[in-house]
């Protein structure tokens, strides 16, 4: 696996985790996040393979996974299945960092992102889904450091 140079922003990766796609999206700036593929939900096997293709293609180290919580923030039944889904990556990539990411109103902000042309591509929104998944958590951490350098003065 590739890792990040001292001067370079790690790779990370998102993914908002369904029961029939799993949308991907990365950043290679840490920065700005973009939809990257679709994977499809075709056996666990399969789905592991194809991230494996992913992780180690763009030198991955961060993987964002989206938290289907519940409106009030309770965990529910596909936060569950999200869970152990996760558990299994931590498995097969063990030097693979998995961070968690409320995904709650991701899919509604990929809907009003991807319009009128999610309408012939069913993976567009899981897609951008992931890539608004991965840019906010990007977005807070940005927001972390600068508050840390704040409060240390620099």
């Amino acid at each position: 696996m590739t890792t990040a140079s001292p001067n370079r922003q790690p790779v990370a990766i998102a993914l908002d985790v369904g029961d029939v796609r799993i949308g991907v999206a990365i950043s290679r700036s840490g920065v700005i996040a973009e939809p990257l593929q679709t994977v499809e939900r075709l056996g666990r096997s399969q789905v592991l393979d194809a991230l494996q293709r992913i992780v180690e293609e763009s030198g991955a180290t961060l993987c964002v996974v989206g938290l289907p919580l519940l409106e009030g923030g309770a965990e529910g039944e596909q936060a569950e299945k999200t869970r152990a889904f996760a558990r299994s990556m931590a498995r097969r990539f063990p030097a693979l960092k998995i961070e968690w990411w409320d995904e709650r109103h991701s899919s509604g902000a990929a809907r009003g992102h991807a319009g009128r042309r999610a309408d012939g591509d069913r993976g567009l929104i899981d897609r951008i889904a992931a890539a608004v998944i991965l840019q906010e958590y990007l977005d807070d951490q940005s927001e972390k450091k600068r508050r840390q350098q704040g409060d240390s003065g620099t």
